[in-house]
């Protein structure tokens, strides 16, 4: 039986509830949590690939987890559920950091809709140990300044490090887009969580700032655009496998 999803009307009000194929249809407004592992000890970021079996978006480099929220499910529960489900994790209540929900722009192309709320978390965790579930190819992690410069900088290439602890270079196109939600949600909390690194931001925009006058960031509507000309996330230099 597909799954069911709570609708809501723009002043976030649950409306009731409806087929996920529906709500994607007809771009109905639902509620959704992405979860953001980070690093204890150091600034890193961890995620996910998408698996190439995927109906949507297969073999983009993602969120570590992310996904739809069961009618009348809570948003920590969800979280705790999808973790265990994409990477393996078991997390206990109590242990995900809230940092609050997220109004995405809309985001549609042919037969797709997306209007979502989402509920951001984040988990903190050195070295985990990841056993990625069937809709999740590979983890990797991110430097945080890495990942900076790529959402914020609009940088065409990252860095990744797999599991395996081999390296590689991917293009921003690779990447699924999530408008705003690093710069509005998590680089606020990873200033906090590490000073040094805001002081090298501070550093590098100014540096970037003298460099590229305007900087045009990536959004949805690019993306969409994008997704509609190009048939894979490959870049030149990514290992895909």
């Amino acid at each position: 039986m597909e799954e069911r999803l709570d609708v809501y009307d723009e002043s976030w009000h649950c409306i009731g509830t409806a087929p996920r194929s529906e709500v994607h249809t007809k771009g109905l407004l639902h509620q959704v949590v992405h979860c953001w592992i980070m690093a204890q000890t150091e600034p890193v970021l961890y995620f996910q690939q998408r698996a190439y079996t995927k109906q949507d978006f297969p073999g983009y480099y993602d969120l570590a987890c992310g996904g739809h929220m069961d009618a009348g499910e809570q948003p920590e529960a969800a979280a705790i559920r999808e973790l265990r489900e994409e990477t393996g994790l078991q997390i206990e209540p109590g242990k995900l950091i809230a940092l609050g929900k997220y109004r995405a722009p809309d985001f549609k192309i042919d037969g797709y809709y997306d209007r979502a709320i989402s509920n951001v978390f984040v988990l903190r965790c050195d070295h985990p140990i990841f056993q990625p579930g069937a809709e999740v190819e590979r983890m990797i992690c991110v430097s945080a300044e890495d990942f900076y410069r790529m959402e914020v900088q609009n940088a065409k290439t990252i860095q990744i490090k797999a599991q395996n602890g081999n390296i590689y270079t991917v293009c921003r196109k690779a990447w699924c887009c999530h408008d705003g939600e690093f710069a509005s949600m998590v680089l606020p909390y990873l200033r906090k969580a590490f000073p040094e690194f805001a002081r090298k931001e501070i550093d590098k925009m100014a540096e970037f700032s003298i460099i590229n006058k305007v900087s045009k960031v990536n959004s949805r509507a690019d993306y969409a655009e994008r997704l509609l000309c190009e048939e894979s996330p490959g870049c030149a230099g990514q290992d895909n496998g």
